[in-house]
C-alpha cells in the first residue's frame, strides 16, 4: 500500500470488520457492563492474532507492518471498540521478556492504557487486567495493578471504564524510543478515521429514510452540503493516515511528522463527523437509544490519546519533510 489499501490488506481490513462488528458490534454499548474487553473477547481476539499484527514473526507475532496495523484498528473505531484493546497490542510490542510477550498476544494477561494526570494516573480498562501501560514518546512500560490502589470513576464514554490512582508499583518490563508510541498515535488516528466514517454511513441512510415536508431530508441542500463536508474531512484524514503508515512502514525519516498530521487531521474528522452526526438526526440524535452519542462520547476520549489538538500543531510547526 501507498497511497490506498490493495490486496491483502484489503482481505486483512474485510476479516477485521466482519470479526469485529459479529464479536463486538457498537450496539453493545446499549446494555450494561458493556465497557472494556471483557476475558472472553480477549482471549478470543487473542487466538485470532489481532493483538500481534505489528510485532515481529521471530518475537511472536505475525509479522506485518503498520499498514495493517491500521487497517485493523480503522475497522475497531467504526464500532466504538475500548482503549484497552489498543493497550493490549501496544504491549505485545512492548514487552520484551518472551513468557510475558507471549500472554499478551494470546489474550492471556490483560493490558489497561494509563495516562499521566498531573501527579496523579488515569487508567482505562477492564478490572481483569493486570497490567497497565504508560507510554510516552521516550519510553513504554509496563506496571503490574495487583498492588495498586485503584479507585473507580464515572466515565464519560460508555465503551471505555475509568479508575485512577496515585501511585504506581515499579515497571516489570517496557522498551525505550518512539516506536510504541508512534504505533499508538496510528492506531488512535486510525479508529478516529474508522468512527467518522461509521458517523457518515449513519446520517447518509437516515437522510434517505427520513421526511420532511413530503421529502426525504438529503434532498435539502442544508443535510447535503453537512454530508459532503462530513466526507470531504474523513478523506483528507484517511488518505493521510494511509501515507502516515506507508511512511512508517518503509521507515521514512519524516513518518512522525505525517504520522502528526494524521492524527490532527484524525481528531478534527472525528469529533466534527460525531457532532454533525447528532444535529442532522435532530431529536433522535440526542437519545439514549440512539449509536450518535456513543460515536461523539468516544471521539473525544480518542482525540485527546496519543496527541492532541495543541500539541500536536506545535510539532507540526518545527516538522520538516523529506521530498
Amino acid at each position: 500500500m501507498y497511497l490506498a489499501p490493495e490486496g491483502d490488506e484489503i482481505e486483512i481490513a474485510d476479516a477485521a470488520a466482519d470479526f469485529l462488528a459479529q464479536k463486538m458490534p457498537i450496539d453493545r454499548l446499549h446494555k450494561p457492563g458493556a465497557a472494556d474487553m471483557s476475558e472472553t473477547l480477549r482471549e478470543l481476539l487473542g487466538e485470532m492474532g489481532w493483538f500481534g499484527l505489528a510485532v515481529p514473526a521471530e518475537r511472536g507475532g505475525s509479522g506485518l507492518s503498520p499498514v495493517e496495523h491500521a487497517l485493523f484498528f480503522r475497522e475497531v473505531g467504526r464500532q466504538c471498540g475500548p482503549v484497552d484493546l489498543l493497550a493490549q497490542a501496544l504491549a505485545a510490542n512492548a514487552a520484551q521478556d518472551t513468557g510475558l510477550r507471549q500472554s499478551i498476544i494470546s489474550g492471556s494477561r490483560g493490558v489497561a492504557l494509563m495516562v499521566a494526570d498531573g501527579d496523579g494516573y488515569r487508567l482505562f480498562g477492564s478490572d481483569h487486567a493486570d497490567l497497565a501501560l504508560i507510554v510516552t514518546r521516550e519510553r513504554a512500560q509496563l506496571h503490574p495493578l495487583e498492588q495498586a490502589a485503584l479507585e473507580s470513576r464515572a466515565a464519560l464514554d460508555p465503551a471505555n471504564s475509568l479508575r485512577v490512582a496515585d501511585a504506581l508499583p515499579d515497571a516489570v518490563d517496557g522498551t525505550s524510543g518512539e516506536t510504541i508510541w508512534r504505533l499508538g498515535e496510528l492506531g488512535a488516528a486510525a479508529m478516529l478515521v474508522g468512527l467518522a466514517e461509521a458517523a457518515l454511513d449513519l446520517i447518509v441512510e437516515y437522510a434517505k429514510v427520513r421526511e420532511a415536508f413530503g421529502r426525504p431530508i438529503g434532498a435539502y441542500q442544508a443535510v447535503r452540503h453537512t454530508c459532503a463536508d462530513m466526507a470531504v474531512r474523513i478523506e483528507a484524514a484517511r488518505s493521510q493516515l494511509w501515507f502516515a503508515a506507508a511512511a512508517l512502514k518503509e521507515g521514512r525519516g519524516d513518518a512522525g511528522a505525517h504520522l502528526d498530521a494524521a492524527k490532527h487531521l484524525a481528531n478534527e474528522a472525528g469529533m466534527a463527523c460525531a457532532d454533525s452526526n447528532i444535529q442532522l438526526h435532530g431529536g433522535i440524535g440526542v437519545s439514549e437509544e440512539h449509536d450518535a452519542h456513543l460515536l461523539l462520547k468516544h471521539a473525544m476520549l480518542l482525540s485527546r490519546l496519543f496527541g492532541s489538538k495543541r500539541s500536536l500543531l506545535a510539532r507540526l510547526l518545527e516538522a520538516r519533510l523529506e521530498d
